[in-house]
């Protein structure tokens, strides 16, 4: 089923991180991100390699020629200093190779199922043979018209009618054979015709079902590219957190020298503080490469250049609410997979209702298959209602979360005013009050950060009520504290 193999590519992972992309070597991704330009610009350099002829558009491809440059040319990539989520969809959708490859589908299947069609009513099951059969006993001849025997007709002018008595026969016998044969054809006809009928409804169903794979991976994709632009802005805010500490760690070294130089602290003070630097610069390089590495993917799935310095706008979130939720009946009416099985149950059932069996086993399976459809729409019902459910909860857990971040951010917000009050007295050192600065910043980058996440899971359910239901869960990773 085609859901499955989109489905697998659509899971959204809003900021997850991987151990091996996090410790990944800066310059290795920047070179890979280098070379891959390289290549859209048609500039492949291989080490050691020595030219081929180039072969003929009418060759098959062979070990000893090169394919010719124009059927592996890239696509052109346009310049872009500065994206938005819509027009990133936008771009998605009328990029993607799978939309097109479905186009071209549903195209194919309407020529072909218009062939059968064609055939179909080509196939005439009409084929007749006169009834009539030839006189063979001596009364049929005698009281035949057609042969106007005379009443007083002598004995021996009659001995032609044994002859043609015989000849008669033979010829019945040889017009019974051939109408055994043409009622036989006509019932072959009348299978074949039988089939590509239902080879056409199957075809219906399936250029069906194509279009509802159509607008379902619009959705899917839609809903793929909100994750990987918010996973970016993602990315972007935690830089901004791990420069604010970066900055922190400074001031609070240039403290610890003057301090020193004062003979107040001693030289092994700051080894702490050493250690604590080196982190937060290995973490900020992570979040860096992993930002250039998700940007470059993401300029690739759409089509064009990379460029490190794209500008990316916010994703607009009037406010957090509460989701309102939808009867769940509502939206499997609006499943484009419940359609699908609609769909699968009513080809079986046509079937059952228009296909002609010898036995009483081929009407058996027909039936069977009715009651396999039933109970596959069956088992999809409670699977997609169970994720309708486990998508609802999601929101609310991250509706929840929200609103926690926002109560902490403002009790950050209000500690730091309050030291603030009190270093302006002199109570306490700029240290304390750097601190709670920090701190303050760290809070905020958590709301933001599970805003964002509110806003991918508001999409999902979103996408869930137009009727894309998406399985698994949304994962999240927020600034750690």
């Amino acid at each position: 089923m085609y859901k499955n193999a989109v489905m697998a590519s659509l899971v959204l992972a809003l900021l997850a991180t991987s151990t091996a992309t996090a410790w990944a070597d800066s310059g290795t991704i920047q070179g890979t991100i280098s070379s891959s330009n390289n290549t859209v610009q048609g500039e492949v350099m291989t080490e050691g390699s020595s030219a081929q002829p180039v072969m003929s558009s009418g060759d098959q491809a062979t070990t000893g020629k090169s394919l010719p440059a124009s059927f592996v040319a890239s696509r052109q990539l346009a310049a872009i200093t500065r994206l938005n989520l819509s027009d990133v969809q936008s771009r998605a959708v009328n990029d993607s190779f799978n939309l097109a490859l479905l186009r071209i589908k549903l195209h194919a299947l309407e020529s072909k199922r218009s062939d059968l069609k064609t055939q179909a009513n080509r196939t005439s099951t009409s084929q007749t043979i006169d009834s009539y059969t030839l006189p063979d006993t001596p009364e049929k001849i005698l009281d035949n018209v057609n042969y106007q025997i005379p009443p007083d007709a002598a004995p021996e002018e009659l001995f032609w009618v044994g002859p043609t008595i015989e000849t008669n026969s033979v010829i019945n016998g040889l017009m019974s054979g051939v109408k055994e044969i043409i009622n036989g054809m006509n019932n072959l006809l009348k299978s074949q015709r039988d089939e590509l009928g239902i080879a056409v409804k199957q075809l219906e169903r399936e250029e069906w079902n194509t279009e509802l794979d159509l607008e379902e991976a619009k959705e899917g994709i839609k809903l793929q590219m909100t994750g990987q632009y918010v996973y970016l802005l993602s990315l972007k805010e935690q830089m901004k957190l791990h420069d604010e500490a970066l900055q922190l760690l400074n001031k609070e070294q240039n403290r610890l020298q003057a301090l020193q130089e004062q003979g107040v602290a001693a030289a092994d003070d700051s080894r702490g503080l050493q250690l604590e630097m080196s982190k937060q610069t290995r973490e900020l390089e992570v979040q860096r490469t992993n930002y250039r590495l998700a940007l470059f993917q993401l300029c690739f799935d759409l089509g064009i250049r990379y460029d490190p310095d794209i500008i990316l706008e916010d994703v607009a979130l009037d406010e957090v609410t509460l989701p309102n939720r939808k009867n769940t009946e509502e939206i499997l009416a609006r499943s484009y997979e419940m359609k699908r099985k609609w769909n699968e149950l009513k080809q079986a059932s046509w079937e059952h209702s228009n296909t002609n069996t010898s036995n009483s086993h081929g009407k058996s399976y027909l039936s069977a298959n009715v009651q396999l459809a039933t109970k596959q729409a069956e088992q999809a019902n409670a699977q997609l209602t169970k994720h309708v459910n486990g998508t609802y909860v999601e929101a609310d857990n991250a509706y929840q979360q929200y609103k926690t971040a926002q109560l902490e951010a403002n009790d950050a917000a209000a500690d730091y005013d309050a030291l603030q009050r009190r270093f302006q007295l002199g109570i306490v050192p700029l240290h304390d009050l750097n601190q709670s600065s920090y701190q303050r910043k760290q809070a905020d980058t958590k709301v933001i950060l599970l805003r964002l996440q509110y806003f991918t899971i508001i999409s999902k359910v979103k996408a869930m009520e137009s009727g894309f239901i998406l399985a698994g869960g949304t994962e999240a990773a927020v600034a750690e504290q």
